[in-house]
């Protein structure tokens, strides 16, 4: 728990790109052996199910019910560089200019996240993440593929398209 704690004090402080060796540096730890922070994210630690549950659940507890619930989908990517990375392919890069779309190597993911209205029923209100959920696309056959398998992609295409997935 305690070097969590000083990788989240570092990720707060880090002024480059924010990975373990830099989290290390901002905390300072920079001289000493590495290897267990690294071993700290070599494994899923958090159910992230159970974390969208609490989440959700915190959230909808603290809406009036007279007041409706408001929920706001969206993708996202997040730029990798390895190419075995699961769920990786060449997307859209959406900071790039409209007259020339650029092509980034990427996860696409989808987040939902709820609205809370304001105490004061000025009209404002907080959003609350509550969900995070990565969204591939579906790897498409190679040139040889049979018409069967071209067949069974495009079905598959439109069982997993972005809106089914969200």
């Amino acid at each position: 728990m305690e070097r969590a704690r000083e990788l989240a004090h570092g990720l707060l402080i880090c002024s480059g790109r924010a990975t373990i060796t830099g989290m290390l540096i901002a905390a300072g730890r920079q001289f000493v052996d590495c290897s267990a922070a690294y071993r700290l994210f070599s494994r899923e630690r958090i159910n992230a199910d159970k974390f969208s549950k609490v989440a959700s659940a915190c959230c909808l507890e603290q809406i009036p019910p007279e007041h409706m619930l408001v929920a706001h989908m969206d993708d996202t990517i997040m730029r990798k560089t390895g190419k075995k990375i699961p769920g990786t392919s060449w997307r859209r890069d959406p900071t790039g200019p409209p007259f020339r779309p650029n092509f980034v190597w990427a996860q696409r993911a989808i987040q939902l996240t709820l609205s809370l209205p304001s105490l004061d029923n000025s009209g404002a209100s907080k959003a609350i993440p509550v969900s995070f959920v990565s969204a591939p696309s579906v790897k498409k056959p190679s040139s040889k593929a049979s018409a069967e398998e071209l067949a069974a992609f495009k079905l598959q295409q439109k069982k997993q398209n972005l809106s089914r997935q969200g």
